[in-house]
């Protein structure tokens, strides 16, 4: 499989242990959050109120896989069926998720599906692109959140300084991402270039060119620039939407406010908490504890970072679905 020829795992035993270690601390760090809040009892209720409403998130967020998908297909230039794309993001997702890897597992995972109707590195090299501009709009989506949470919430000066920090690295994220799309680098493939198999070479060379293609504006014509920018705008639109949906039924209050603090504080988990497999724990308790400081209460923090938990689940159980029947 592609990504077991590019990204040469460590020996099995050892990214085992090291998952059973991240999941372990994670489960305990949730074990924890969930009696401080008092206990399951308040869990059932939470979900109790989410009810059907479950189903919604979950077509909201199949709605984000298919936007993502399709920001890929453009940038590669290639007609690929909406439902293949959309499968081959499930797939990638979940193996991200439930894996250490991230990244390095999810991507070559998608491109991998669809190597029967896109050539691998070039899926691949689209893939690095749409993550590109995927990063420069989550760095502006957490910049407005970051903002929003200063202007509009009395907080500790601890949660200040956090949101401070978020702010200062999106906005190097944004200074990064302006300087490559103007000096346009060959960053992944310089990386890929170090690895020392031979076979690569082919690839490497691929990945190269498409990639100094796509990190500058004008390596592309406008119309797919404009499609991928809206792809990314409405895919933060529809988690947003998301968020509100279950803060709304945990809550009553149709605010837009908390809602989107906590979806920008989401994208930081995603990153920072990549290592720990489906950054179980950390997401709850750094939910729970925003939640405290803008005055939403610990509760309704665990509770909506666990139905968004259980979101992730559904959606990874089917990933792996897809990909059991792909292999066949």
């Amino acid at each position: 499989m592609l990504f077991r020829v590019i990204a040469p795992p460590a020996p099995r035993r050892d990214r085992r242990a090291l998952t059973v270690v991240l999941l372990a601390a994670g489960l305990a760090l949730l074990a924890w959050q969930i009696q401080r809040i008092g206990g399951l009892g308040t869990i059932r209720v939470g979900f109790a109120a989410v009810g059907w409403w479950f189903l919604v998130v979950l077509a909201l967020s199949l709605g984000r896989f298919a936007l993502r998908s399709f920001a890929w297909t453009t940038l590669a230039n290639a007609r690929v069926p909406l439902a293949a794309s959309t499968s081959a993001t499930i797939v990638g997702d979940a193996l991200g998720n439930v894996t250490p890897l991230g990244l390095i597992a999810s991507e070559p995972a998608k491109a991998w599906y669809l190597s029967d109707r896109l050539p691998a590195a070039h899926g691949l090299a689209a893939l690095v692109a749409e993550n590109f501009f995927y990063s420069v709009s989550v760095a502006i989506y957490v910049v407005i959140a970051a903002a929003a949470m200063l202007a509009f919430f009395t907080l500790p000066v601890a949660v200040q300084w956090a949101g401070v920090a978020a702010l200062t690295g999106m906005a190097l994220v944004l200074a990064g991402s302006a300087w490559l799309a103007w000096q346009k680098p060959a960053v992944a493939s310089g990386l890929l270039k170090r690895v020392p198999i031979a076979r690569l070479q082919h690839l490497v060379d691929r990945l190269r060119a498409f990639e100094i293609e796509s990190y500058g504006s004008a390596g592309h014509a406008g119309g797919r620039l404009a499609v991928v920018a809206a792809c990314e705008s409405a895919f933060h639109v529809l988690s947003l939407v998301e968020c509100w949906l279950i803060y709304r039924c945990l809550t009553g209050d149709a605010s837009i406010l908390p809602p989107l603090v906590f979806d920008g504080l989401n994208r930081v988990i995603n990153i920072v908490g990549r290592p720990i497999p489906l950054r179980i724990g950390v997401e709850e308790y750094s939910t729970g504890l925003f939640a405290t400081a803008i005055g939403v209460g610990g509760p309704v923090g665990v509770t909506l970072a666990l139905v968004r938990k259980v979101r992730v689940i559904v959606w990874a159980i089917i990933g792996f679905g897809i990909y059991a029947v792909r292999r066949r």
